[in-house]
């Protein structure tokens, strides 16, 4: 997962529309008459939201509040200040000092970047969404902001720390505190040593709530390989199997994805129908078992970034209204397991030679366009004919970027050590320890744009194993920063239509998406965080 990244990250339109269907059925009253009066109260706030300060309160139960001055108390459960609270249909409930629970709260939209910095206002920034900072935006980022860097948190092994040698990038689709989910990545590192170092970095303009981190340490011999499946098995395995044949409409891509480099195999969108789908065919020769696994190397292209811009652009000044509903809404947190259908996963599947037909195996997704997820698919025995198979990938064009396809023999399924770090030097940031992300409970790291963490990790004996296979494990959710640029695209009308995938404005969507695509690259990795006011 712009300011995200992830990100960024469709699981937060499947958010959204769900919100829509589920608001639209309840049965509340609703005074219609208030949305002049909320309409104008939204105007007047973000009106210069880089001038005029702000602080606004969603509550669970659909109340709003507006403060004028505002504190956290000492045990940092409530919130007091003075300002207005209205009710759910915008009735004026009272003025004056107010004291406000913590626990009671869904979101907070502030522009007070300076009051949620410190460590005493953590619980009040692990709420907040950043509206109309004011932020110091690249000159590329100014001219195009829906192609601006968006980054989870970013991890760094072996002291690099550009941004092109990310190892990993910490849960991407989790754009909310309902959404807090865990992410195990492989670091794509071994080592042999008794210590490990892992950087932790915020380069984007989001505020990242980390609230566990750990690794997966598994011990093999030398000359062998680990991965996790996408439900977090490991797997002891031998050489990896080059594709004999990998072709796209008849085009050879295999010296794009037969080693882990910097090629990549990538297409480009279709400009009128963004879910078109393309197939990677692909053909491994000299099979000696039927215990295989395909290891594919992956990330995304930055049309999800582009996507979730354009939906938090069309919410405009009522971000925060949107954001609350997904705070409050049971079925939908049930419900974000499920892909957003219209682009879809990368799909797998085996010939049947006897049967004449395609297999289905499975199907694999990750949010983010900045570290590649290394995985193992099993290929659970499948049947062979004369010691060759064939595999087909099937994706969304334009959607993917491939780096490696290879079979590995499956020796077995392993365990790992789990390792939480022993020590936390603070290169930038507030002044946290190792008790903030020991353990998946409420106490958070909380880490603003600029910020980098360096964890230390003490490895245990490898025995008669040669080195560590390291994987990391971090939970948490970030906060997006709403660029001033965004609120002046409102378009409450166009955003149901995407999120009800009306044709006419996803074929709006695809041209406009193609219009900047060739350049969006280089957008995104040049305009990176460089600075706040």
């Amino acid at each position: 997962m712009n300011l995200l990244q992830k990100n960024q990250t469709i699981s937060a339109l499947i958010v959204l529309l769900l919100t829509i269907a589920v608001y639209s059925c309840r049965k509340y009253y609703i005074d219609h008459g208030f949305r002049e009066t909320y309409t104008n109260v939204n105007e007047v706030i973000h009106k210069d939201s880089t001038k005029m300060p702000f602080f606004k309160v969603h509550f669970k139960n659909g109340n709003v509040s507006l403060l004028d001055t505002w504190s956290l108390n000492n045990g940092k459960d409530t919130i007091t200040g003075n300002g207005t609270l209205y009710d759910f249909n915008r009735n004026t409930l009272h003025t004056g000092e107010l004291h406000l629970t913590i626990n009671d709260i869904a979101i907070i939209e502030t522009n007070e970047y300076s009051k949620i910095l410190t460590k005493d206002n953590d619980k009040i920034a692990a709420l907040s969404i950043l509206t109309g900072a004011n932020a110091i935006l690249n000159v590329v980022c100014i001219t195009n902001p829906k192609a601006c860097f968006g980054s989870c948190p970013t991890f760094y092994v072996d002291g690099q720390t550009l941004l092109h040698n990310a190892q990993a990038e910490g849960f991407s689709s989790s754009i909310s505190p309902s959404l807090e989910r865990q992410d195990l990545d492989a670091l794509q590192y071994a080592t042999s040593s008794d210590e490990f170092l892992l950087i932790m970095k915020n380069e984007a303009f989001e505020t990242h709530m980390i609230n566990e981190l750990y690794i997966q340490a598994v011990p093999k011999n030398k000359n062998d390989h680990v991965f996790q499946d996408k439900h977090g098995s490991f797997y002891q395995c031998g050489n990896l199997l080059n594709a004999s044949l990998a072709t796209v409409n008849n085009t050879n891509i295999a010296s794009r994805i037969n080693t882990i480099d910097e090629a990549e195999y990538f297409s480009l969108t279709d400009p009128n129908k963004l879910e078109t789908k393309e197939e990677i065919i692909l053909e491994y020769q000299g099979l000696s078992t039927n215990n295989y696994g395909l290891v594919i190397n992956f990330r995304q292209t930055l049309l999800t970034t582009f996507l979730l811009y354009n939906g938090i652009s069309y919410m405009g000044d009522e971000v925060g209204d949107y954001f609350s509903k997904i705070e409050t809404n049971e079925f939908i947190k049930q419900k974000l397991s499920n892909p957003f259908k219209r682009l879809g996963k990368i799909k797998l599947s085996v010939w049947n030679e006897e049967l004449k037909i395609w297999q289905f195996i499975e199907e694999l997704y990750e949010t983010g366009p900045i570290a590649k997820n290394l995985v193992i698919a099993p290929l659970n025995n499948i049947n062979q004919t004369n010691n060759k198979i064939k595999i087909k990938i099937e994706m969304t064009k334009g959607l993917w970027r491939i780096d490696l396809l290879a079979l590995t023999t499956i020796k077995s399924e392993t365990e790992p050590y789990t390792i939480y770090p022993n020590t936390l030097d603070i290169v930038n940031g507030n002044a946290y320890t190792i008790s903030d992300i020991a353990k998946d409970d409420h106490y958070y790291l909380i880490s603003f744009p600029g910020n980098e963490f360096r964890f230390k990790f003490k490895l245990p004996e490898l025995n008669n194993k040669d080195e560590f296979e390291l994987f990391l494990s971090s939970k948490g959710y970030y906060l997006e920063w709403i660029r001033k640029s965004w609120l002046k695209d409102k378009n409450l009308s166009k955003l149901k239509k995407m999120l009800l995938n009306d044709d006419k404005t996803w074929n709006e969507l695809a041209q406009e998406f193609k219009a900047m695509e060739d350049g969006m690259e280089s957008v995104f990795w040049n305009s990176k965080f460089t600075n706040i006011q």
